[in-house]
């Protein structure tokens, strides 16, 4: 490796085109105690009782619903929404999420497998279930796994295969953040065995959206627009010149106060072409290593994520 080429870094990446976040949120207690005080007496005529919506659609979804922001105290919501774009923000290159549901499956709730392309690039799932004391069997989430659309090119010719090696089944441990690719069919596991709310399935989840590039350091964003759209073309052009793909790649910029990329982080890339195969690792820091970009002096490093979507 020369000097002047950029060593490449990728950060903790996804399994399975899935990754969990335990001990996600540290207000996360507060957030289900203030669950729990709504339910607790069922006498009560809270008015946060009887906002949800029951959430029907036949042989696909049957669920309790309610949006997020207006069932929590103003105080812990607004911690856990810093909290959760900040995550999106550093990990993902996402600005922004959609308007979470907080739901709630007890006996015979679920959700069939579905996918929701139209909404974001990554779903998340942030549970409250006191998944350790449950009372319920059921409640997971479901992934399709990749070799499942892949069936006929990996799997092996004469084998059996059961479940657990088509689908990947993630249980909603408490203050546990589960985000994944919600390109790939997904749903959950029906619930079996509560009726009661407090015992329920109970997480919080929506979309992470609107990746664009973030800025930190040195350099504004006038300074770094034309030699990033410069860097952003280049690497784009050519990978699309080797692989027709669809999905979003990630990456953090590390330019030295010369001007100099200092180094290339991989903060995500869940790039796949028609066949659901992802872009080897191997091409694609051979592509970003070829993509030589200068950048304007400055007094300081600067920090530059940025986002790439890959449409097909």
């Amino acid at each position: 490796m020369s000097s002047k080429t950029p060593p490449i870094r990728h950060a903790p990446g996804f399994q399975d085109f899935s990754r969990i976040e335990p001990d996600f949120f540290p207000g996360a207690k507060s957030m289900r105690r203030a669950f729990d005080e709504v339910f607790q007496n069922p006498f009560s005529s809270n008015s946060k009782r009887f906002c949800w919506d029951f959430w029907s659609v036949p042989d696909q979804y049957r669920l309790l619903r309610t949006p997020a922001e207006s069932f929590f105290p103003k105080p812990v919501t607004s911690k856990f929404l810093t909290h959760l774009l900040a995550w999106g923000r550093t990990h993902l290159g996402c600005q922004m999420i959609s308007h979470p549901w907080l739901s709630a499956y007890s006996d015979g709730c679920h959700q069939a497998f579905h996918s929701d392309v139209p909404h974001g690039p990554f779903s998340f799932v942030f549970s409250l279930t006191r998944w350790k004391e449950r009372r319920f069997q059921g409640g997971e989430t479901l992934i399709a796994q990749p070799r499942l659309l892949r069936y006929f090119s990996e799997m092996q010719k004469g084998a059996s295969h059961e479940e657990r090696d088509l689908v990947q089944k993630i249980p909603p441990r408490f203050n546990q953040l589960t985000v994944f690719d919600p390109r790939f069919p997904h749903g959950v596991a029906k619930v079996h065995g509560v009726d009661s709310i407090l015992d329920s399935r109970l997480v919080i989840h929506g979309w992470f959206t609107d990746p664009r590039p973030m800025l930190e350091g040195g350099l504004s964003f006038k300074q770094v627009m034309k030699p990033m759209d410069a860097f952003a073309s280049a690497v784009m052009s050519r990978i699309s010149s080797i692989m027709t793909l669809s999905g979003l790649l990630s990456l953090r910029l590390h330019i030295e106060p010369s001007g100099r990329i200092g180094s290339i982080e991989v903060l995500i890339s869940n790039l796949v072409d028609s066949a659901g195969t992802l872009l080897p690792g191997r091409i694609l820091n051979s592509v970003l290593q070829s993509c030589e970009v200068g950048f304007p002096a400055s007094r300081s490093g600067t920090q530059i994520t940025l986002p790439l979507l890959f449409q097909g």
